[in-house]
C-alpha cells in the first residue's frame, strides 16, 4: 500500500441555541417555541445525517442536507448552528476538491464564531482553512492557519484539538520538506493522543509519524512505526468510536465530531 498522510477535517454534530425572544403573547410565544424548537431538531437531524453520508464518502450526499441544515439555521436565527453547517458544508468541498469553495464556507464559519464567541468553533474553522490551504499548495498560509488553531486550542484547553493542530502542522512542514519538524510535531501529536487514550488519533500520529520519517529516508524506523500504527488500528476494529473511520487516498483526512 502506498503511504498516505492524514490530515484532521473537524466536523460538527448538534448546535446549542437559545430560542428568540420577542415581544409577543404567552400563547404566540409558546407557538413559536413550538415551531422554532421542531424546526432546529430538523436542522440538527440533517446535520447529523450528512455527517453518517460523509463518512460513507457520500460527500456530495452530505452536501445536500447540510445545505438543507443551513437554511433552516438561518430561518430560525440559529447563529451557532449556521456556523456549523457552514463549516461542514466548506468540509464537504474540500473532499470534493473544491478548495476555493471550502475557503470560503470555512471563512463564513470563522467569521461567526468570532461574533459569538465561539472558541472551539473558531479553532475548528482555522484548522479547517489550513487543511485547504495544505490542499492547494499553500503551505506557508496553511501553516498559519494551523498555528492560530493550536493557539485557541491550548487556551481553551482542547486537548483533542491540540493534537489535531499539532498533526496537522507535521503535515505541512512535511510538505514543505522539513522533516526533523514535521517528526517533531508528530511526536507532539502523538504524546497527547497517548495522554487522553486516543486510540484513533494515535494510530494517525503513527502513520504521518512514520511517513516523514520514510520520506526523510530513515526505513528501518520508519518500518517500525507503521506497524505500530497498523497495529493500534487493528485493535480498534468492530468497537464503536467517537472519532469516525479514516480514509486513505490522494487527499486522506481523519474525520473527528464536535458534539
Amino acid at each position: 500500500m502506498r503511504l498516505q498522510r492524514i490530515a484532521f477535517v473537524f466536523l460538527t454534530l448538534f448546535a446549542t441555541a437559545t430560542l428568540p425572544v420577542l415581544s409577543i403573547s404567552l400563547g404566540e410565544s409558546q407557538v413559536l417555541a413550538q415551531t422554532v424548537t421542531g424546526r432546529k431538531a430538523e436542522a440538527d437531524r440533517l446535520l447529523k445525517q450528512g455527517r453518517e453520508q460523509y463518512q460513507t464518502s457520500q460527500f456530495e450526499a452530505a452536501l445536500e442536507s447540510w445545505q438543507k441544515a443551513l437554511v433552516i439555521y438561518r430561518e430560525i436565527k440559529d447563529r451557532q448552528g449556521e456556523g456549523k453547517a457552514l463549516g461542514n458544508i466548506g468540509v464537504a468541498y474540500d473532499s470534493l476538491g473544491d478548495y476555493p469553495k471550502a475557503i470560503d464556507f470555512h471563512q463564513q464559519h470563522l467569521k461567526i464564531a468570532r461574533e459569538i464567541k465561539d472558541r472551539l468553533g473558531e479553532s475548528h474553522s482555522l484548522g479547517n482553512l489550513g487543511n485547504a490551504y495544505d490542499s492547494l499548495g499553500d503551505y506557508p498560509k496553511a501553516i498559519d492557519f494551523h498555528q492560530q488553531s493550536l493557539k485557541i486550542a491550548r487556551e481553551i484547553k482542547d486537548r483533542l484539538g491540540e493534537s489535531h493542530s499539532l498533526g496537522n502542522l507535521g503535515n505541512a512542514y512535511d510538505s514543505l520538506g522539513d522533516y526533523p519538524k514535521a517528526i517533531d510535531f508528530h511526536q507532539q501529536s502523538l504524546k497527547i493522543a497517548r495522554e487522553i487514550k486516543d486510540r484513533l488519533g494515535e494510530s494517525q500520529s503513527l502513520n504521518n509519524l512514520g511517513y516523514a520519517f520514510y520520506k526523510q529516508g530513515n526505513l528501518a524506523l520508519s518500518e517500525s512505526i507503521l506497524i505500530q500504527g497498523i497495529t493500534v488500528q487493528e485493535s480498534l476494529r468492530g468497537k464503536k468510536l467517537r472519532l469516525y473511520r479514516f480514509f486513505y487516498g490522494k487527499n486522506s483526512k481523519l474525520v473527528t465530531s464536535c458534539n
